[in-house]
């Protein structure tokens, strides 16, 4: 139960920083209205589970130019933004994290949520 909390918080930092807001978890999900109201939406949507699914967290890999890396030995997973404007690693143990997939999509968010949030 406190990994689903932790990802859910995950989730929702990096949806108030993309834009996302009235944010309320509904049966292990979270709902809000999207950025600019997206007039689609009618003011609510699904949240991008960007913690548990890649479907959601791929497009933040490309958008957002994230790199992956495993460290030597394999005990980490490093998101990399490398950019112009900004070069950080946000290293993930894999040990936290029940599967090496979960890591790696942790580490995207991580690095998002600090590229979103310096801007």
């Amino acid at each position: 139960m406190k990994n689903q909390e932790n990802e859910i918080a995950a989730n929702k930092r990096l949806a108030e920083l993309l834009g996302w807001s009235n944010l309320i978890e509904v049966g292990g999900a979270l709902v809000g209205m999207p950025p600019a109201g997206a007039a689609e939406s009618r003011g609510q949507a699904m949240v991008p589970d960007w913690m548990g699914d890649w479907t959601a967290a791929g497009p933040l890999v490309v958008e957002y130019r994230v790199d992956l890396e495993w460290t030597y030995g394999g005990r980490d997973v490093v998101a990399i933004i490398n950019r112009n404007d900004m070069y950080e690693e946000f290293p993930v143990l894999l040990a936290d994290f029940s599967t090496p997939d979960a890591a790696a999509r942790a580490a995207v968010v991580r690095a998002v949520a600090e590229l979103v949030g310096c801007a």
